[in-house]
């Protein structure tokens, strides 16, 4: 699933820097950014809490998503079409 699901953020066009773990970060840079990204995903459906700094270095800011066994391919899907649709509309990808 965790494959699956980088897969599509990739093909996406989206960052997801060098996660192997079902723990993926999605980079957007901008605090701001990564803010309205999770509130817009948040909207659609999707929970990907932003982390911003000082957790992270300024400029690196994300969303968090994790991956687990419970995820079918549909969930996934759902999520990767959250994330065309919201990225998109952000201007991120």
């Amino acid at each position: 699933n965790t494959g699956l699901f980088k897969e599509g953020l990739h093909d996406l066009g989206f960052d997801t820097g060098m996660s192997e773990t079902p723990i993926t970060p999605v980079i957007v840079g901008e605090e701001t950014a990564a803010q309205e990204l999770s509130r817009r995903l948040w909207d659609e459906g999707v929970f990907t809490p932003p982390v911003v700094f000082p957790t992270v270095a300024k400029g690196r800011a994300r969303v968090r998503t994790i991956v687990t066994a419970d995820h079918t391919p549909e969930d996934l899907q759902e999520a990767l079409t959250a994330f065309a649709k919201v990225g998109r509309d952000l201007g991120l990808i």
